[in-house]
């Protein structure tokens, strides 16, 4: 492990916590847990880059970040970053492997963003159903009459299919039985049907639960085996008046094949929170679809979703400057990798040489 200045334990923040001006965005991200700590300090990276490069990472035992890809260049010659704590559930601009070889745990907020995206569906569910998006834009361009028109189709007594069943969704469902849905169903291959029950959901195949629902939720992680899941053949299992909603990972779904589903009339409408590739290019026909809510990667944004995730990264930071695994690590494997434990055993010993407990 390197020497460090001063014996200082460094956790770095990525740089877009920060607007142009370095001023932070968010009115709270847990920092407060880390002021008057012995030995921390705490900084952010000074320039926001898509991907991080080795000069932006050498200095710091813990990395805070948002959306910076960590890939294995990022990691070349990296010896001292012992944790990557994320914001948020999602890992895909994360290379786990590399990480793992290089001795660095990857740790998640699961608990900081369950409620705000859960809330997020149910927003998305009501503006679909009540037609809200078109409702305001008619109204604003003088089209009073033609806005009374559109008549919307409530969620009561229809049937809500959610493609994965973690926390997220879990929560939205909980929220969603107060609109006195008929049936929640699930396809997910990892649930077990005692949870299922658990939690009044029906486990079915996924070309059953694209036929049977009204409301298709997409709420699995972006993984090689999720990566294009719903596409053209799935599509055109959907009722014509169904809609989609996605705010887990864009490349869940084939964009064009949504896109051609939308206009040709297959399926109702659709809510996106995330894409193929972002930023969304203006150009895309989806901007210019009636039945389609947009929003750019941050529906879920709330004061209390950066004020807990930036918590749970904080207390991970603090577990790892006490010399222990940090919770809610996606690469387990890391664990046991002797230059991971030997980062850990140091942080310890500095941590009992101060007089910690």
């Amino acid at each position: 492990m390197p020497n460090r200045t001063n014996n200082t334990f460094q956790v770095g923040l990525s740089a877009d916590f920060c607007d142009e001006g370095g001023r932070l965005v968010f009115p709270d991200i847990g920092l407060s847990l880390l002021d008057n700590v012995p030995r921390i300090s705490h900084q952010f990276v000074q320039e926001y880059r898509a991907e991080y490069t080795p000069d932006q990472l050498a200095d710091y035992d813990v990395l805070i970040s948002l959306k910076p890809k960590v890939t294995a260049q990022s990691l070349q010659g990296i010896s001292r970053l012992c944790a990557i704590g994320r914001c948020g559930v999602g890992y895909d601009n994360v290379d786990l492997d590399a990480c793992t070889e290089k001795g660095i745990a990857v740790f998640i907020t699961p608990g900081g963003v369950v409620r705000p995206v859960a809330e997020s569906i149910l927003l998305f569910v009501l503006a679909l159903s009540h037609n809200l998006v078109v409702k305001d834009r008619l109204v604003r361009t003088g089209r009073w009459a033609e806005s009374t028109h559109r008549l919307g189709r409530e969620p009561r007594q229809r049937v809500v299919g959610t493609v994965g069943m973690g926390n997220i969704a879990s929560e939205a469902i909980r929220l969603l039985r107060v609109l006195d849905v008929e049936r929640f169903l699930a396809f997910d291959p990892y649930i077990s049907p005692d949870r299922a029950a658990q939690l009044g959901v029906e486990l079915v195949s996924l070309d059953e639960l694209l036929r049977l629902s009204d409301y298709v939720l997409v709420n699995c992680p972006l993984t090689p085996q999720t990566r294009g899941l719903l596409g053209k053949p799935q599509f055109a299992l959907m009722k014509q008046d169904a809609v989609l909603i996605n705010t887990a990972r864009g490349p869940i779904i084939d964009e064009a094949a949504l896109i051609d589903a939308l206009q040709s009339g297959k399926i109702g409408g659709a809510a996106l929170d995330v894409f193929e590739r972002e930023p969304l290019s203006a150009d895309s026909p989806l901007t210019k679809m009636e039945n389609v809510i947009l929003s750019s990667h941050s529906i879920a944004w709330t004061e209390e979703l950066f004020r807990d995730m930036g918590r749970i990264d904080c207390q991970g930071a603090l577990a790892v400057y006490r010399g222990e695994a940090p919770q809610h690590v996606v690469n387990p494997q890391v664990l046991s990798k002797p230059g991971f434990l030997e980062k850990l055993a140091q942080y310890k010993a500095a941590h009992a040489a101060e007089g910690g407990s």
